[in-house]
């Protein structure tokens, strides 16, 4: 399946971040494996903010492979809307 637009972003911040990782595969595997499978197929993106995985506590070196991070989560999404032309919902 090719899609001709680009991936849905998710950026998440606070608390919801630590599914994510390693340590908490097996609480979240359900979601974290859609989630795998809709990155590797190119319809969404998912991107953490580091100030929140950093404030739970959680080591970057335990991400989970297909997801990616992001300085400040409000200036990502400012980018994507301005820069990259995304629709802000």
């Amino acid at each position: 399946m090719r899609l001709d637009h680009a991936p849905l972003a998710f950026v998440i911040y606070g608390p919801p971040v630590a599914m994510f990782f390693k340590r908490n595969y097996s609480a979240n595997q359900q979601e974290v494996d859609l989630a795998a499978k809709l990155t590797a197929l190119n319809v969404i993106d998912v991107k953490v903010f580091e100030f929140s995985y950093l404030k739970e506590g959680l080591d970057p070196s335990e991400l989970l492979p297909f997801v990616t991070t992001v300085p400040f989560g409000p200036d990502e999404v400012t980018r994507l809307v301005e820069q990259e032309k995304y629709d802000y919902f």
